[in-house]
């Protein structure tokens, strides 16, 4: 096992109604507080009255601003911060799921940074004073809750752009399982795959070599293979909720160890952009495909992961476990009608690099041609 630092500063509260405690908790961060939500539903239909209430009870003042859409948009967050900056706000509170959460993070370290986002998220401007993050979880699969990576979308390019800063690690995150219950099926589907990709991009992480950490990603995909079909099938299942929304913070807040190989991470966004794909979908067909192809780099861990996760040590027996359990949960392995060249998605996902990935085993151009051609 190497050498790692590991922070997990968030306070993670758990269960019924937490939500109506978000008040006490963001003022001990912020006094003037920017509500940051997607769709008016979280209003109509949710807990947002609930939410303002409790910030207002606790004696802060509010704002609120919706409109988030999904891929974090920059012109979005451009223009959220001049609203930040115009009522003179001093903290965030993210009502949503990883879009919201990624749009408050962005919006924190802009505010304070006379850059663009755009500019920020390509390195080519720093953050000055970040402020605080709070989060209530609607839609639970990036993590974002936890951790301090946030990925938004170039609105002039469509380019995916990330950045951690550790600033903007959410201070809380109120996680109630009975605000996801609305939650479709499909959108199930893919947030849980993407739950299910955070710790396999560790796994395969050999730098780590520990026993420990292989145990504990591995007990968290067993968990998402068991628990996510039956929700697809069942979405009001409220105990299956919540053992998916806490295995989505927990498989990306480092609770699962530092590290990852996220070569098919950094694949997925380029589908995304490309495709229309949702980045859960996209995983749920690279990740097949990944080990399809990569398995002749080391058929051993290949074997352990199948071994621990889909229960056999055969390959070939493992690789059709893994294909059924994406089939089961109702999404697709292959693309179709797209007209994208595997070439063409090589090139924009290496960006003028030699690989991608480390962790494993490097993908040079040929190995991520390779595996985009399989999908297509």
């Amino acid at each position: 096992m190497y050498n790692f630092e590991l922070k997990i500063p968030t306070e993670i509260y758990f269960g019924e109604n937490v939500e109506k405690t978000a008040g006490e908790h963001m003022r001990e961060y912020a006094s003037d507080v920017l509500v940051l939500y997607g769709s008016e539903r979280v209003f109509d239909e949710g807990s947002g009255n609930d939410i303002v209430a409790s910030l207002e009870d606790a004696g802060c003042k509010v704002a609120k601003l919706g409109g988030v859409r999904p891929n974090a948009d920059t012109d979005f967050i451009d223009r959220a911060i001049q609203f930040v900056r115009a009522r003179k706000l001093n903290g965030i509170l993210a009502v949503g799921g990883g879009s919201v959460i990624d749009s408050a993070k962005a919006i924190a370290a802009g505010v304070c940074c006379r850059a663009s986002v755009a500019e920020l998220y390509r390195g080519e401007a720093e953050p000055g004073m970040m402020l605080p993050v709070g989060a209530v979880v609607t839609m639970p699969a990036s993590g974002s809750e936890a951790n301090g990576m946030s990925v938004v979308t170039d609105h002039e390019t469509g380019e995916k752009l990330s950045r951690y800063f550790l600033g903007v690690i959410p201070k809380f995150a109120l996680l109630d399982p009975r605000m996801t219950l609305s939650i479709p099926p499909y959108q199930t589907a893919v947030g849980g795959f993407d739950i299910f990709s955070h710790a396999f991009e560790r796994f395969f992480d050999l730098r780590r070599d520990s026993v420990l950490l292989d145990e504990m990603t591995a007990s968290l995909m067993r968990t998402v293979v068991k628990v996510l079909p039956g929700l697809v099938r069942d979405p009001g299942d409220l105990s299956a909720r919540g053992e998916i929304m806490y295995a989505a913070t927990v498989a990306h807040s480092n609770m699962l160890g530092p590290g990852g190989d996220f070569a098919c991470h950094a694949m997925s966004h380029i589908l995304t952009h490309n495709c229309g794909l949702p980045h859960g979908g996209a995983l749920a067909m690279l990740i097949p495909a990944w080990c399809r192809y990569m398995k002749k780099y080391d058929q051993e861990r290949f074997r352990r992961f199948y071994e621990m996760v889909f229960g056999t040590s055969d390959i070939q027996e493992g690789e059709t476990r893994l294909e059924d359990f994406v089939t089961r949960i109702g999404l697709p392995l292959r693309i179709e009608g797209s007209g994208c060249k595997a070439e063409n998605l090589a090139e924009e996902t290496l960006k003028g690099n030699d690989h991608i990935g480390a962790g494993f085993c490097p993908m040079g151009r040929e190995d991520v041609e390779a595996v985009y051609r399989s999908l297509l």
